[in-house]
Parts: C-alpha cells; sequence; structure tokens
C-alpha cells in the first residue's frame, strides 16, 4: 500500500506555475521592447519623410532639424542624429535626410541583442 504522500498532489499546479512563469514573464516583455522598437523606427521613418519633403521645396537645415524633432516629439530630442545631405542644394538634384537613433532594450533582451541598438531612417526626394 503506498504512503499517503506519495498520492497526495495538492502542490503540483504550485509547482508548474513556477516553472511556467519565467518563460511567460520573458514573452511578455520581449513583447513591449518589440513594441518600443517599431514604434521607433515607424517615428523615424515618418520624421524623415516629413523632413525630406521640407528639404526638397527649398527649407534651410535648421528648419529640416526642426521638422524632425517636432515629428519625433516621442523621442529624445538630445539623442537624434541628424544628417543632410548635400548642404547645398539645386533645382532637379536630390536631398538625403538619414536618420539614427540609439534604442535600449530592456534587461532581459539586452543579453540577446546588441545595447543599444541603433535604427536608422533615410528618404531621399529630388529638389524642386
Amino acid at each position: 500500500m503506498k504512503s499517503r504522500w506519495l498520492r497526495d498532489d495538492s502542490g503540483q499546479s504550485l509547482v508548474e506555475f513556477s516553472i511556467v512563469l519565467p518563460m511567460l514573464l520573458l514573452i511578455l516583455i520581449a513583447i513591449f521592447d518589440f513594441g518600443k522598437f517599431f514604434m521607433t523606427d515607424l517615428v523615424l521613418q515618418e520624421a524623415a519623410r516629413d523632413a525630406a519633403r521640407y528639404a526638397s521645396i527649398g527649407d534651410s537645415d535648421l528648419q529640416i532639424s526642426q521638422v524632425i524633432v517636432q515629428g519625433a516629439s516621442v523621442l529624445q530630442a538630445n539623442l537624434l542624429h541628424i544628417i543632410i545631405t548635400p548642404g547645398e542644394r539645386t533645382s532637379g538634384d536630390p536631398v538625403t535626410v538619414s536618420i539614427s537613433y540609439p534604442m535600449t532594450f530592456d534587461p532581459p533582451l539586452s543579453l540577446f541583442f546588441p545595447n543599444p541598438l541603433t535604427i536608422t531612417a533615410a528618404t531621399t526626394m529630388r529638389v524642386e
């Protein structure tokens, strides 16, 4: 006859939950971090597109930088790296606006990805 403690399974669900909980938390943190990554990428792409449009109609580099900072207002403006080429623009030539931004992942994912990860967006338009 088996003893009583061999048949008792009252703590089984607690043990199973403690095994599954770390993986669930890692998945939840990954969802938030990848959401932050995709949001940052989309914000940079839209800001680069708007800035290239302003550059194509002849605005100055200072005005173009202000358009980028306003368009990427959810990001830290001091971390934005903006490159506008060429400096002297003539009608018919292409103008390129490039924006880089370093994004950091939260601790569990920072073990798997470079920290910070530089996200870059660039748009080229013809000067009118």
